[in-house]
């Protein structure tokens, strides 16, 4: 798997692979419920590309999995009590983590995730956040497996579909 960061010209394929994963996730019996158009969307994507937040690992060219990354904490989060202190402009937040369901079970979103510590450490951020909707028992066992320690339960608000129960999670890079 190649891995690399976003640029402008990769705005099209990033686009195409979010729609698919939001296509694909009514046929899993886990998934994040994202709905394409509201989140996310071309501007949200066009916009962190533009920030140099997004990392896509390709397979042959396609594009296979990708993880958008944000500078301080989410605003959502600031009611967790997480473990590890870190300054603002150390914390990251790894959003809309997925891969494509045509290369699921081949190691890839782990391959991508411990690239994404690499890219996260190299930028200088010293713990990275996230969170999973409650339930979601394949990722939260995946970021577990990666590091990631449970820092609690909130109730969450998504643009898509609402106030929702999320797992917060926190890993130290």
């Amino acid at each position: 798997m190649q891995i690399k960061q976003a640029t402008a010209a990769d705005l099209e394929a990033v686009c195409r692979f979010y729609q698919e994963v939001c296509a694909q996730q009514q046929d899993d019996e886990y998934g994040a419920d994202w709905h394409w158009g509201v989140y996310p969307n071309r501007e949200l994507l066009a916009d962190r590309i533009d920030n140099g937040m997004v990392v896509e690992g390709l397979v042959n060219g396609q594009v296979a999995t990708v993880g958008i990354l944000t500078t301080g904490e989410d605003p959502n989060y600031r009611q967790v009590d997480w473990a590890i202190a870190a300054p603002e402009q150390q914390i990251t937040v790894l959003h809309l983590f997925a891969a494509s369901k045509n290369f699921r079970g081949q190691g890839l979103a782990k391959q991508m995730l411990q690239k994404l510590f690499e890219f996260a450490k190299n930028k200088g951020y010293m713990v990275m956040h996230l969170d999973v909707m409650k339930g979601n028992v394949p990722a939260e066992r995946a970021y577990v497996k990666s590091g990631f320690r449970f820092a609690g339960e909130v109730v969450l608000h998504y643009e898509d579909i609402g106030d929702t129960s999320a797992h917060m999670y926190e890993r130290k890079l």
